[in-house]
């Protein structure tokens, strides 16, 4: 998904979960361009952190 989103011109911040989230998969996520990892279950104040952030950051980047 990732890669097919770096072909759009303004790519919209990507989110990725797993519940088997760790810091070499956060990395990972980073450095191939995510925007942030969210582990599974999900804690409510994080996702919205997390989500309202991508939303501010992708509104910066103008439309698709």
């Amino acid at each position: 998904m990732l890669s097919d989103l770096q072909n759009v011109q303004h790519m919209p911040p990507l989110i990725v979960s797993s519940r088997l989230a760790d810091d070499r998969l956060w990395a990972e996520v980073l450095n191939l361009g995510g925007y942030d990892l969210l582990t599974k279950p999900f804690a409510a104040t994080e996702v919205s952190r997390v989500v309202k952030l991508a939303a501010h950051r992708g509104s910066k980047s103008g439309p698709c």
